[in-house]
């Protein structure tokens, strides 16, 4: 089990996965099509879009909170 205090790191860790997962998929669909080659670049897209997207999802779990709060009444 992790501990509590580290949630903001796991939240991050499967928010960026996940999101930088289908956005590449997409992404590499629209700009090349699905052809035999399509799921290599897929995944050497979201290579490049995980080492991004997981520490500024990790990032944003930080402040995003507070600025929500400051958002809604």
């Amino acid at each position: 089990m992790i501990p509590r205090r580290y949630g903001f790191l796991l939240s991050g860790f499967i928010m960026g996965t996940f999101m930088s997962f289908i956005m590449s998929g997409v992404v590499t669909a629209v700009n090349t099509g699905f052809d035999a080659g399509y799921a290599e670049r897929w995944m050497i897209a979201w290579a490049v879009a995980w080492a991004l997207a997981v520490p500024l999802a990790a990032l944003g779990t930080l402040f995003v909170p507070s600025l929500v709060a400051k958002l809604v009444r």
